[in-house]
């Protein structure tokens, strides 16, 4: 039996593997992707059969550990997007005078990229999941890029001055890093001239110094949610800046005084642990549309009056906090949404409000409720989940029908006519 066993194993090792399964090229449109491709090995033929009239041209799994867009020269035109995903890439080399204007690395090994100086063309960058530990310093280079998107990489130190010659940058998204350290200093008209959008959501940071965002002229969003922020300091002075979100930290007190936005619309700091509304909210931002404190710990001798009579607010979100009463003498003319739900709310009066108010106090603990105590221009009321619930709308209603309380806890009904 062993010599037959020995030639069967020789039969086994002698069997050739299955071979490697080659590229695929594939056009549709205005798109050719190019699969399972191997450059060193099946060479660049096949980059001479794309389709002039291509503008997307997508590498999935290519195999190759340093990517040069030169390859691309005589197969690229003017305006061309060029994508490699789900790819072992570790460096890519983009020439200066490229037909790229597009560029999305996804789901690669990438650590460094190198762009060569002068490079006019390229107009957005997207590097998304790679392992890249720092902004690579070559990208000073890009003198015409509008985007840069570097997220789900391994980036714990970020120098924006690094970028505050890029004349064109609109936005910037560095999301879902590991950033814990922010380096950020306008010296001049020339630093930014054209941003507007900064994300650095989903990151470590512990402060934020807002101050050093003065003198970015066009700023119109800053998000820095989803961090570890204990402090917020400012003041914030800008006449362009539209929406601030600091949602999802750790902040426990904050002051707006000598802030100077006039133009914000939108402030959100939801899920954080705030006991005191921050201070100077009104003077700070006079013309704010929405703000939410949703999911922090204010209690009712916080709640400032001035806040809901800020004379543009329509949206007011105080959800999920520590609430015991919601009496208020009046409310902004311009409030259209008022947000109390899963309060302790035991108390709810808003005898003076503009047409089209709507008030949701859902799930709270209002035992008496006099619906004299409602402003006749609230249209909506959502209390259900309390001991009486009396909700309505009036959008839904005839105009001589009655509203009715039920008081949950008997399950008994009182028609009660407004």
């Amino acid at each position: 039996m062993q010599p037959v066993y020995a030639v069967l194993l020789l039969l086994v090792s002698l069997t050739p593997s299955p071979p490697t399964a080659a590229f695929q090229f594939t056009c549709a449109e205005m798109l050719c992707t190019i699969t399972r491709w191997t450059p060193k090995e099946e060479g660049t033929f096949l980059l001479a059969h794309i389709p002039e009239k291509t503008v997307i041209l997508k590498f999935v799994n290519l195999k190759s550990y340093l990517f040069n867009y030169e390859v691309l020269r005589n197969a690229t035109r003017n305006g061309i997007t060029v994508q490699i995903l789900r790819s072992p890439v570790h460096r890519a080399l983009m020439p200066a005078s490229i037909n790229v204007v597009f560029t999305k690395l996804a789901q690669t090994y990438l650590r460094d990229i190198l762009f060569e100086r002068g490079n006019v063309m390229l107009e957005s960058l997207s590097i998304i999941e790679s392992r890249l530990k720092s902004v690579p310093a070559t990208i000073v280079h890009l003198t015409v890029v509008r985007h840069i998107e570097i997220t789900q990489a391994f980036i714990e130190a970020l120098n924006l001055n690094l970028l505050s010659k890029l004349l064109h940058l609109e936005e910037l998204n560095f999301c879902n890093n590991k950033i814990r350290h922010l380096n950020v200093a306008v010296k001049s008209d020339e630093d930014f001239p054209n941003l507007k959008v900064i994300y650095l959501a989903s990151n470590q940071l512990t402060t934020l110094n807002l101050h050093s965002f003065n003198g970015m002229r066009l700023l119109q969003t800053l998000d820095f949610r989803k961090n570890r922020i204990t402090r917020a300091e400012g003041p914030l002075v800008s006449d362009s800046l539209r929406s601030i979100i600091l949602s999802g930290n750790r902040i426990k007190a904050m002051s707006c005084c000598g802030w100077n936005l006039t133009s914000l619309t939108s402030f959100e700091i939801n899920g954080n642990l705030l006991s005191w509304l921050p201070t100077c909210v009104e003077e700070a931002f006079p013309n704010i549309d929405y703000l939410s404190f949703k999911s922090n710990a204010l209690e009712d001798i916080n709640v400032g009056q001035s806040v809901i009579t800020m004379k543009y607010v329509r949206n007011i979100d105080l959800g999920y906090n520590r609430l015991t009463s919601a009496v208020f003498s009046g409310v902004s003319l311009s409030l259209l949404m008022l947000n109390l739900e899963n309060n302790r709310i035991t108390k709810l009066s808003v005898p003076v409000a503009g047409y089209g108010l709507k008030i949701i106090v859902s799930c709270n603990a209002i035992e008496q409720f006099d619906l004299k105590s409602l402003s006749p221009n609230v249209t909506h009321l959502q209390m259900s989940h309390n001991p009486i619930d009396c909700s309505f709308d009036k959008a839904l209603m005839l105009s001589d029908e009655e509203i009715e309380c039920v008081r949950t806890e008997t399950n008994t009904t009182e028609a009660i006519k407004r």
